[in-house]
């Protein structure tokens, strides 16, 4: 396997370390952040905890558009940066900008004038609805900013700046953590505001995460240069560019955010149990994972550079590298999500059959995760940061829509299926789309230069 000596140049090793280490650490500094959340929730009971995810899966529908339009553009900005032309970064991030303000504009007023009819599609349970729409009618205030947050500091990623996504995440941790205590439980002469005081403490940190970055943004970013004038000044014919390079990760994102909803909707109707289950996996197949999604951020960057660059054979090289070290980070990552199921499902304050239950879900959880960090770093790194988003999209839309979710409702609603089977089938996409991408990268076809 001669192209593993790509491995061997320090320079790229730094450069994908430099990248993904601050992204694992960021990542797992907002996963930590959420697991804060779901902790403190579940200190008051299992409908707190469970009607707070269910509202939080609309704002994940709009957090991960927002991811998709940073991806997208990330494409084109890393293969300019590589060709050095920071005026062309400029225009994308003016368009980018506008756009996921318009759509945060949107979720924000769906999410405040319309939280019970919302949280109905998800669950039928009454009391879930009622506690859900109160947070959600709160929280759907934090959408836009964190959706401009997001953007703005993973576009930084594209020309390799990650530190201050740090410092962003460190803050709004500890800001969160210390208003859902006060706020939750009514600390410090504050009254016990329940799950309502969480979704105030997740505005007001989603508030702070914003106004660090920015302010770095505006005043202290010097490789791009962005300034207020650029938001209103920009190339518009940069708008058919963005478009055309971002719509496919959009709808790529848009049917996995969908897709994730209708697979709570089947967990939704088998039962809170299963729901609850899902939330503390899901915190949990997070954390395991931190490193392997910032491998995957640092190898679209690298291998947009690198195409951008015009180094075809090395761009090859170092994708079918990485795959393979991929591959045996996964593996850990499964075997890591065994060993801590014990403890943490110990953190959370919900009954014995939950928990027992939870366990089962995260056995199924750790064979997923093996397939599902290949997707990460396949799909979502080689591929996308090499502009084949239509693969991408095929292969994400495809195979959930048309296998993981029908095969879904019929393993858990029609035939009655173990939860932790039907969790499962539920991700069985993951697998396919493991094997599928395989075949692809190593062809090589997805190396193309997006750029004008």
């Amino acid at each position: 396997m001669t192209y593993l000596s790509v491995l061997r140049d320090k320079a790229l090793r730094n450069s994908l370390l430099g990248i993904a280490i601050p992204i694992a650490l960021q990542n797992l500094i907002t996963y930590m952040t959420g697991m804060m959340d779901t902790i403190m929730l579940g200190q008051l009971g299992e409908v707190e905890l469970s009607s707070a995810s269910l509202a939080n899966q609309f704002g994940t529908i709009f957090m991960v558009l927002t991811f998709g339009i940073a991806s997208g553009a990330n494409v084109l900005l890393s293969q300019y940066w590589g060709k050095g032309d920071t005026a062309s970064i400029r225009s994308i991030l003016s368009v980018m900008y506008r756009v996921t303000l318009a759509l945060g504009v949107g979720f924000t007023l769906a999410g405040r004038f319309f939280p019970g009819h919302i949280l109905s599609v998800f669950s039928p349970d009454t009391a879930l609805i009622q506690a859900g729409a109160r947070y959600l009618s709160i929280v759907c205030f934090s959408y836009l900013l964190n959706g401009m947050t997001n953007v703005m500091l993973m576009s930084l990623r594209s020309v390799g700046t990650v530190g201050i996504s740090i410092v962003v995440y460190v803050t709004s941790l500890f800001a969160n953590t210390f208003l859902n205590w006060v706020l939750i439980f009514g600390k410090l002469g504050c009254p016990a505001l329940g799950i309502e005081g969480a979704a105030i403490a997740t505005v007001i940190a989603r508030g702070i995460e914003f106004s660090i970055a920015l302010f770095y943004i505006l005043r202290m970013e010097k490789k791009i240069g962005y300034t207020l004038g650029h938001f209103f000044r920009y190339d518009r014919s940069f708008i058919r560019d963005f478009a055309v390079n971002v719509t496919p990760v959009i709808l790529n994102e848009l049917a996995w955010s969908l897709g994730n909803s209708m697979v709570l909707v089947v967990m939704g109707r088998m039962g809170r149990d299963f729901v609850t289950a899902n939330t503390i996996t899901q915190v949990a197949t997070q954390v395991v994972q931190v490193f392997i999604i910032g491998l995957s951020n640092a190898t679209a960057v690298i291998i947009g550079n690198s195409i951008g660059a015009g180094e075809r054979q090395r761009t090859w090289d170092l994708a079918r590298s990485i795959v393979v070290v991929g591959a045996a980070f996964g593996a850990m990552a499964a075997a890591l999500m065994l060993l801590l199921r014990g403890p943490f499902i110990s953190l959370y304050n919900v009954p014995e059959a939950t928990k027992a239950l939870t366990s089962q879900v995260m056995a199924s959880a750790a064979f997923i995760i093996f397939f599902q960090s290949h997707s990460f770093i396949g799909l979502m790194g080689i591929l996308r940061g090499g502009g084949d988003n239509r693969f991408v999209l095929f292969c994400e839309a495809f195979f959930l829509w048309g296998v993981a979710i029908p095969a879904g409702f019929a393993a858990g609603l029609w035939l009655g299926l173990p939860a932790p089977l039907v969790y499962i089938v539920l991700r069985s996409d993951e697998i396919i789309k493991s094997i599928v991408g395989l075949p692809r990268i190593w062809g090589g076809k997805w190396i193309r230069d997006v750029t004008r």
